[in-house]
């Protein structure tokens, strides 16, 4: 076949790999004429041979294969949400091109055409960078396996220019309330004032039962929680009463559907939108209602650590992100840097009428 015993040699148009591991010969083409290229596959074939006579060769799945198996091991420990999410990138952005490469041979070049694919289909950057989330998370579960050693691939998030993100002042807060009542299911209602009350999270709130209630001690122990671990948080007077108002049905969970089970995530997505869009608030999810809990908190002086620990974060540079700060605190804080200065707060002139 070719004149050489060990490497690689070049077979007509093609480069040809040939060599030896525990006595036995390998050879066969890489069907490539760049000989970087065949390097690589060389590499590869040795791997993959060490790994084979050892018992622990997987055959190298296909993107395809990959984002179901990943799919499979992950269905009972993240979110539905999450899941979704993921899948949803992976078949619109990554799949129809990728869908059915080797992930070992899927390179830099491949994901920066995915990645161009979104913008020139007039998507945002942010949508670019989510895509780049996903696809590290799918080739990172399978160095994890042992498919790979490393991913094949650099590819870096766009820089994005970070914007003021919507939260409900303080000003507009009973305003805001007034209109989320104005809502069909009543169980809106106290679910928002569970989040800017507790700071709970959206699946936290969906998943609230009874019994984690302590009506000696006014407080509510949140019993499954995304970081896996529980924390106790005292209900405010306010917040205690309009959760003993609600009629209570006979269900383990505060919030049973139709069917007895919890709602359905993003259950509070349109009258969130709803009530934002009347008043003019900008996108305020539930998310952002947490944000909300945690920017009126420091306003209003609540020490940092303490909103870590209510919120439910183990880094506290996490709970720094939500705390939004506020324009009229800037405001005041400008004001009295002013004073102390020595210089005049003038009201603004009228204007004259011309």
């Amino acid at each position: 076949m070719a004149k050489f015993r060990n490497g690689l040699g070049r077979v007509g148009r093609y480069w040809h790999y040939c060599f030896k591991v525990e006595g036995k010969v390998f050879r066969g083409s890489t069907h490539v004429t760049d000989h970087a290229t065949a390097e690589k596959i060389l590499a590869d074939k040795r791997r993959e041979v060490a790994l084979s006579l050892r018992g622990l060769f997987h055959r190298m799945p296909t993107v395809r294969e990959l984002l179901a198996q990943w799919l499979e091991t992950h269905r009972t420990v993240f979110s539905t949400k999450h899941l979704v999410s993921v899948e949803g990138c992976m078949r619109l952005w990554v799949l129809p091109s990728l869908g059915d490469r080797r992930i070992n041979a899927v390179n830099t070049q491949d994901m920066l055409d995915a990645r161009q694919g979104i913008l020139d289909a007039g998507r945002s950057p942010v949508t670019a960078n989510l895509m780049v989330r996903t696809v590290c998370l799918l080739w990172g579960f399978a160095i994890k396996l042992g498919y790979l050693e490393s991913r094949p691939f650099q590819l870096k998030q766009i820089k994005v220019q970070q914007k003021p993100r919507p939260t409900v002042p303080a000003a507009a807060l009973t305003d805001y309330l007034a209109e989320i009542d104005c809502s069909r299911n009543p169980h809106v209602s106290v679910m928002v004032r569970i989040i800017i009350g507790l700071g709970l999270r959206e699946s936290e709130v969906l998943g609230m039962r009874w019994e984690w209630f302590d009506p000696g001690q006014r407080t509510y122990c949140v019993g499954k929680s995304k970081t896996k671990t529980s924390r106790t948080l005292p209900v405010p007077q306010w917040l205690w009463e309009s959760i003993n108002r609600m009629p209570r049905a006979l269900s383990p969970w505060v919030f049973p559907a139709e069917d007895g089970n919890p709602h359905r995530p993003a259950f509070l997505r349109k009258p969130l939108a709803r009530a934002t869009r009347k008043l003019g608030l900008g996108r305020v999810s539930a998310h952002r209602l947490r944000a909300t809990f945690a920017s009126l908190h420091a306003e209003f002086g609540t020490p940092i650590t303490e909103i870590q620990g209510m919120l439910g974060h183990r880094c506290i540079q996490t709970t720094m992100i939500y705390v939004e700060q506020s324009l009229e605190n800037k405001r005041r804080a400008q004001d009295a840097m002013s004073q102390r200065l020595g210089f005049s707060v003038e009201k603004d002139a009228p204007t004259a009428a011309v």
